[in-house]
């Protein structure tokens, strides 16, 4: 078992998750969760009846006031409306369809459609009308330009009301979210004692520990005394709701490592291969832990002979890619692991990053098992 436990890296990854809904993170892509869509359909439906109905009656009251209202007119207006209020329906799937994009894509969409449902809904009342005679005119290029400049002022103006809603509902969303995941992640920060560091770790740490002292190596036992501190220390400082650089994570995993190469002795060899300008990548805290924890697991620890365990990283473009691998063979047992290491590594990358990151694990050809974590390349601005 990782010393990520299972509650404490859930409670991470959710307050990672907030805190990039505070900072606008493009990857969450601002979109609404599944279930806010039906909110998006009801403010349309809320918006579109009360919107087509008040026009309905003011052009009602028009023709009235005219006098050129019948039976025959009030029908057809009656199908205007209906075909007005299915369009704005139409309107609205594409706002909710590309709810992610940016207000200034969103609002060049509405206005588009609108101009082009406008076009229609003019000609098609053009000629309805023309059926009961009480619209003789011509078609002309000026007249047909202001009817449907009225229409398209009209679906735009209706467009404009449903995106403020939709933005309001976005920014609603939002601060719920926040508000569960903030009093989640500090939770978890609250628990990071607890949870993150696995028992089994600790206690076999303090048997070494006790090992040493009985052999008279206090050399060996204060250095791994020292070793465990700066690793507690590490896990201590940090704050879930922030990442940090990838080379204060390598940090914290080279105290980890330090303290099992203390346990294991000259069975265990570490070393890291980090371009200097990736150290500066920015990363969700901890994201490695449960990799490098079932490395040495998996690894060393459930074999006799040495192994070697590399962490390295490489960028393709704006993806970050961070391996690490260890050269053990199969074990001949089995794994007496549950998997919930990789398991919340992987629920943490969708969370932050969605469809954007991936977790991978394949053995290669040369023998060497190896995880790969695949996520936007993003530098601290420091």
């Amino acid at each position: 078992m990782a010393s990520l436990g299972g509650r404490t890296a859930l409670d991470i990854a959710r307050g990672q998750c907030a805190y990039a809904c505070v900072m606008g993170n493009d990857q969450q892509n601002g979109g609404f969760p599944r279930e806010s869509h039906a909110s998006v359909r009801r403010a349309w439906l809320r918006l579109s009846l009360v919107f087509w109905l008040v026009l309905h009656v003011i052009l009602t009251g028009v023709a009235m006031v005219d006098g050129w209202e019948n039976g025959f007119t009030f029908g057809i207006r009656c199908v205007m409306t209906s075909f007005g209020l299915s369009m704005t329906w139409l309107i609205s799937k594409a706002v909710e369809r590309y709810s992610g994009a940016r207000f200034a894509v969103l609002a060049t969409m509405v206005v588009v459609m609108a101009a082009a449902i406008a076009t229609v809904h003019y000609i098609i009342s053009y000629y309805l009308f023309r059926l009961d005679m009480k619209n003789i005119s011509p078609m002309t290029l000026a007249e047909s330009l202001r009817g449907i400049l009225g229409w398209t002022e009209c679906y735009a103006a209706w467009g404009a009301l449903f995106l403020a809603q939709v933005f309001s509902l976005r920014i609603i969303e939002r601060e719920r979210q926040l508000s569960e995941l903030r009093e989640q992640a500090y939770g978890a920060q609250m628990r990071a004692l607890r949870y993150q560091i696995n028992p089994h770790f600790l206690f076999n740490t303090l048997n070494a520990l006790a090992t040493l002292i009985e052999e008279g190596e206090a050399k060996n036992a204060e250095r791994m005394v020292l070793s465990l501190s700066a690793f507690l220390r590490s896990t201590l400082a940090l704050d879930p709701m922030q990442d940090i650089t990838l080379a204060e994570e390598l940090d914290i995993q080279a105290r980890y490592l330090e303290v099992e190469r203390e346990r294991y002795s000259d069975r265990l060899t570490v070393s890291f291969d980090v371009p200097e300008q990736l150290k500066r990548a920015r990363v969700p805290s901890f994201i490695l832990q449960p990799l490098v924890e079932n490395a040495v697991k998996h690894g060393v620890g459930a074999l006799d002979q040495a192994v070697r365990i590399l962490i390295c990283a490489d960028a393709d473009r704006n993806v970050l890619s961070i391996h690490v691998e260890n050269d053990a063979p199969e074990p001949g047992r089995p794994s007496t692991g549950t998997g919930t290491g990789l398991k919340n590594v992987a629920q943490r990358l969708a969370t932050r990053f969605g469809d954007q990151a991936s977790l991978n694990s394949e053995r290669t050809a040369d023998g060497v098992f190896r995880a790969t974590v695949a996520m936007p390349l993003r530098y601290s601005a420091a």
